[in-house]
């Protein structure tokens, strides 16, 4: 029996070095990828074309002309730069270009599209800003209005007046003061409105958008854990919490418990 027990120990010792041996293998063989500027492409993210098992695909960038591109939602924006220590990736709208006049970006991202789409997000409040493109039918006399001169206007365009106002993270319909017509909304890096011109938004378009991937973080750390993750942007770090993970576990077991005893059906039905 003694002797039973100990092949069965051997066994299980050398299954365990073998899977370790593939596992080292399984490593070696996803090597950084590189695009254009993009240099040492690696986990999370994968270059399309990578050997299956590198990467996770919801991070998988594509190299198209010699330049990296990431598709956010339905839309493709170059890869300016990746930070694996901040898990931040700076993207840049295609549409924008450097010189005399304003390129209108090709996309219209806003805050809200974020918080449905769970591989990226916008860093934490006071990070960003909003811009919205408008044309309007008369000239604006107010010192927040930008005056832009876009590239695509041309003598006979209808586009005789063309501003843009930069507010904060959000903005309303109410926010525009004169007849004007908005004709693209815009997330930026933090502008500070007021004394702002054409050439620092398109300074900021060129810098690009920093979003975070610390989602993948939460999801690698703590929601394989069964943990809830909370997210500081601000130092770029997650932590997770066992105490609001039991807190929202016996908060639902509570939910449960009275819907089986009927305890909300009794409170409704003595309310009426």
């Amino acid at each position: 029996m003694m002797f039973r027990e100990a092949k069965l120990v051997a066994l299980a010792v050398f299954h365990t070095f073998l899977l370790a041996i593939c596992a080292a293998n399984g490593n070696q063989t996803c090597r950084p990828s590189s695009c254009g500027d993009i240099q040492n492409i690696s986990y999370p993210f994968r270059l399309k074309g990578d050997p299956s098992g590198c990467g996770d695909p919801d991070y998988e960038l594509v190299c198209e002309n010699n330049r990296t591109m990431v598709n956010l939602i339905l839309w493709k924006y170059y890869v300016a730069d990746i930070n694996y220590d901040h898990a931040t990736i700076r993207v840049v709208d295609p549409g924008v270009e450097k010189g005399s006049c304003l390129s209108s970006p090709l996309n219209s991202l806003t805050r809200e599209i974020f918080y449905y789409y769970g591989t990226y997000y916008l860093g934490g409040k006071g990070m960003t800003s909003t811009a919205v493109l408008m044309n309007c039918d008369q000239p604006v006399s107010d010192g927040s209005y930008i005056p832009i001169t876009p590239c695509n206007a041309t003598s006979s365009s209808s586009q005789a007046y063309v501003y843009a106002l930069v507010g904060g993270e959000s903005m309303e319909v109410g926010d525009i003061k004169y007849s004007c017509t908005i004709s693209r909304t815009i997330i930026t890096q933090f502008l500070k409105p007021g004394n702002l011109s054409m050439s620092d938004l398109q300074e900021m378009l060129l810098l690009g958008l920093e979003l975070s991937f610390l989602s993948f973080r939460c999801k690698s750390k703590c929601e394989v854990k069964g943990l809830v993750c909370d997210v500081n942007y601000g130092s770029h770090t997650v932590q997770c919490s066992l105490w609001k993970s039991l807190k929202s576990f016996f908060s639902n077991l509570l939910i449960i418990i009275r819907y089986l005893l009927g305890v909300d059906y009794l409170i409704e039905s003595k309310a009426y």
